[in-house]
């Protein structure tokens, strides 16, 4: 790709498309606080992905398409995994408030870099690996931060099942980036709606409350912000590796904390602050932009397309 003379690397396809699919996420997570208390954690995990699953229902008929399953297994895989991570997170949506809750869960990446060195044979060095420790360090003093103000079994609770769906999320996500190379991404969103669906139902059942018109209508806001999301994430995940791709999405948590603090009025700590600009400097120089702006160059190639 050529623009007034420079050649930008194909990491460049990608990185835009993780910076607003990580605005997306950070809304479904605002909206998913707002129905804590109103809805079981079971309901809003199986509204979030009935949700998905009508949109892929319009998707696929509009577009032409149908699934393409390249490995049924590792299909499957990559939805088990999501389907458990996103009800632990959830959980621990409910338990703390936006931006803490949504930090635990950002430490997917190092999980996520972990399963990818041995599995796909990815290496996290240089820039990459600076950014990451970075961007983790930032979302922790958010972390610190916020627990201060928060009832000690209340986040000892919610941190737990926020690190967990870390674990699942960077397995996940593995999985994901494995698959685009012979899976489009609306096949690969396809297995996350509905092993989700299956692992939230049992909850949803067990513990349903009423479901109001202004409940239903944010808990659709929840699903349509995690369909988008979520395609916008995998079709990115086709430009760039696992690491890359966690080290941009750590922008979720500076996004879910200004977003919880500005329509929720959740505490803001001096820490948070501190934290979010730590973080966000560790995005920038993990994915080289803050190199290049310093000497004034674009043109640094970039990892390769893996496939689409």
């Amino acid at each position: 790709m050529k623009k007034k003379g420079l050649v930008l690397p194909e990491r460049w396809r990608g990185l835009p498309l993780l910076v607003l699919s990580s605005f997306l996420f950070a809304t479904m997570a605002l909206f998913a606080r707002m129905l804590s208390g109103r809805l079981s954690v079971g309901q809003v995990v199986c509204g979030r992905f009935a949700v998905g699953l009508v949109f892929l229902g319009a998707y696929y008929p509009l577009m032409g398409k149908r699934p393409r399953f390249g490995r049924p297994g590792l299909w499957a895989l990559r939805g088990i995994f999501g389907g458990v991570s996103v009800c632990f997170y959830f959980f621990c949506i409910e338990q703390l408030a936006v931006g803490p809750a949504v930090l635990l869960n950002a430490c997917w990446p190092i999980f996520g870099s972990i399963l990818g060195f041995f599995f796909l044979k990815e290496r996290v060095s240089g820039h990459l690996l600076g950014g990451l420790i970075a961007a983790t360090a930032g979302a922790g003093l958010v972390i610190w931060g916020t627990s201060l103000e928060m009832p000690a079994l209340s986040f000892g609770l919610g941190a737990g099942a926020g690190l967990l769906s870390a674990v699942f999320s960077g397995a996940a996500v593995v999985a994901l980036r494995a698959l685009r190379n012979d899976t489009d991404p609306a096949t690969v969103f396809l297995s996350f709606c509905i092993f989700g669906l299956l692992f939230g139902l049992p909850f949803a059942l067990a513990d349903w409350r009423p479901l109001m018109p202004g409940t239903a209508l944010i808990l659709v806001g929840v699903g349509l912000a995690s369909a988008l999301a979520q395609l916008v994430f995998t079709y990115a995940m086709g430009y760039v590796t696992t690491a890359l791709g966690g080290v941009g999405s750590l922008l979720t948590p500076a996004f879910s904390w200004a977003l919880g603090a500005l329509v929720l009025a959740e505490p803001v700590a001096p820490l948070a602050l501190l934290g979010a600009g730590v973080c966000v400097g560790g995005v920038l120089w993990g994915t080289g932009i803050l190199g290049r702006l310093l000497v004034g160059g674009l043109g640094a190639p970039g990892p390769g397309r893996p496939g689409r």
